[in-house]
């Protein structure tokens, strides 16, 4: 099935447009920001702005969901993960958000995974004026992140290690790239500073809270942690699966494939620093498992074996 789907492009533009105007749908009619406490001030300030103006706010996040699923496509594509153009990342992304309910609810995740994909979608390969401004670029950008949602200084060491595997050592850029990142915060502190508001702008970092996986009574529930190592079980064959498969590949692919890996890893980090809670707190590997199950959907499995696993992943997030 998921071969039949793989190659015809005209069943996945259908699918995806419906979809997306599914998605688009419960947008207008249930999206929801509940305020959590311990979040980051950004966040808060879009959540104050949201519940005063709904249509505006409804608008801002089709925007960003219509972006997330640009970007991921684009990074599909950049990275030559298909030698066709492909809809099955978008699908899988929207199918995963709709099951989870993560359109409903909106929480942190969705804005780290829009800051997540533009930065993996940046051109770390330039010659160096070119990597210069990209790793400035991409400084200031995580730090507009962690703005939203703290777990996104995972970003920070995502980018990092994005510039060391693909060019060893690039102590320069990384210093450009740290000087990005503080710069932003110096702007938000002067402009605090300036309206006579930084001492509230310093507390509310001090009340932000991790650990929020840990919250809760959920995870005591047999059925939840039956749901969750298997989810585990599932996100650790995409790794090892994805590495077999591409071993005996170009070089190029391989490091291609090592770095998806790496991020794939490090993002499981933001699952314990956030102040989301069970199940929400799964969303920070939506990117990854997407890019996953649309590359498992180009090859070939005995016994419906790729089919299975994605049944098996879609059901997980469901319940």
């Amino acid at each position: 099935m998921l071969k039949f789907i793989n190659r015809k492009i005209a069943f996945q533009w259908v699918l995806f447009l419906g979809l997306l105007t599914f998605a688009i749908y419960t947008i207008i009619t249930k999206t929801q920001i509940t305020s959590q406490q311990g979040s980051a001030f950004l966040f808060n300030i879009f959540t104050n702005f949201f519940s005063r103006h709904q249509l505006f706010g409804k608008v801002i996040i089709i925007i960003i969901l219509l972006s997330q699923i640009i970007l991921i496509q684009f990074y599909f594509i950049k990275n030559e993960y298909t030698t066709r153009n492909s809809f099955l990342p978008a699908c899988f992304y929207l199918s995963i958000l709709l099951i989870t309910k993560s359109l409903v609810v909106i929480s942190p995740f969705f804005f780290t995974l829009l800051f997540f994909i533009a930065i993996i979608s940046t051109n770390y390969m330039g010659n160096a004026v070119t990597l210069k401004n990209n790793a400035l670029w991409v400084g200031m950008l995580i730090a507009i992140a962690t703005c939203f949602d703290l777990s996104s200084v995972v970003l920070l060491v995502l980018a990092i290690i994005t510039l060391i595997i693909n060019h060893f050592s690039k102590i320069k850029e990384i210093c450009i790239l740290m000087f990005g990142f503080l710069l932003v915060y110096f702007y938000f502190f002067s402009f605090y500073f300036f309206i006579n508001n930084h001492n509230e702008w310093i507390l509310t970092f001090q009340q932000i809270k991790i650990l929020g996986i840990l919250d809760g009574e959920t995870l005591t529930r047999s059925s939840t942690q039956v749901a969750l190592i298997t989810l585990t079980l599932i996100y650790f064959y995409f790794i090892i699966r994805t590495k077999i498969i591409n071993d005996s590949k170009v070089v190029v692919q391989r490091k291609k494939i090592i770095t998806l890996n790496a991020r794939a890893m490090l993002m499981i980090v933001c699952l314990f620093i956030s102040n989301s809670t069970y199940p929400n707190v799964l969303g920070y590997l939506f990117i990854h498992i997407s890019i996953y199950l649309a590359l498992l959907a180009q090859e070939k499995s005995p016994l419906y074996i790729n089919e299975l696993i994605t049944i098996a992943t879609l059901l997980v997030l469901w319940l």
